[in-house]
């Protein structure tokens, strides 16, 4: 099985083997070391995004696969995020995501945000100067474009040689506040998104328009169909 640049929208996920579709430190780090993926100019992604207040404070969690919940719930989260650009999980399962081991909950507030919209903002990442980054920025840069320490150094080193300052996109506090209130809930979920451009490098966190055909990266699930002509090949 092999892994393949995939076109198509967030619903083409339901054509990958489980477990292969890629998280955004490993197309990086695939970017890196084979320099196969530069060449596309979006890709999702399988980090999965849950935005909270807890305690009064506004958090971000960041998670793999396994409980990414808008993938968990592939059908139900793509029509309510077609429909309305939010995604509101099951309380439970998205308390699950959050106190999971292997997510990273940050404080927006510590991300020191530039504005891009109302419900948006971003922080870039000088990648000659990483230690300038505030403790927030830090966990959520290391976990998007590394995610241990060692990858997200050379990653970084790969950044500085293209002249390149990656950045974080995700929601504002403002706008996550406003949202759960007028809806009443207390989770909000969205898709995940890496844009390669060279002058907006940027990781997507708050991706509500999931009908777009861009790319995805893992391996493509084979059809009985497919299996019958591969092997009619190798008789032949």
């Amino acid at each position: 099985m092999a892994l393949e640049n995939i076109p198509g929208n967030l619903l083409t996920y339901k054509e990958l083997v489980p477990g292969t579709f890629q998280h955004v430190d490993q197309l990086i780090t695939e970017i890196r070391i084979n320099e196969r993926l530069g060449n596309r100019e979006g890709y999702f992604t399988a980090d999965g995004e849950l935005y909270t207040v807890q305690k009064r404070k506004c958090l971000w969690v960041i998670t793999r696969l396994p409980q990414n919940l808008v993938l968990e719930n592939i059908d139900e989260a793509y029509q309510q995020l077609t429909e309305q650009k939010n995604y509101f999980p099951d309380v439970e399962a998205a308390k699950t995501s959050l106190e999971h081991a292997d997510s990273v909950i940050i404080d927006l507030k510590g991300l020191k945000l530039v504005q891009i919209n109302h419900r948006c903002g971003r922080f870039a990442i000088d990648p000659k100067t990483v230690d300038k980054l505030s403790s927030e920025q830090r966990r959520a840069a290391q976990r998007i474009y590394g995610p241990d320490k060692d990858n997200f150094g050379l990653n970084m080193e790969m950044f500085a040689r293209a002249g390149i300052s990656p950045g974080v996109v995700v929601l504002k506090p403002d706008y996550v506040r406003d949202i759960l209130k007028s809806n009443g809930k207390k989770f909000l979920g969205r898709a995940s998104s890496l844009f390669n451009y060279r002058d907006w490098f940027s990781f997507v966190a708050h991706r509500g328009f999931v009908d777009s055909p861009e790319t995805l990266y893992g391996v493509r699930r084979v059809t009985v169909k497919e299996e019958g002509i591969s092997n009619l090949e190798k008789k032949v």
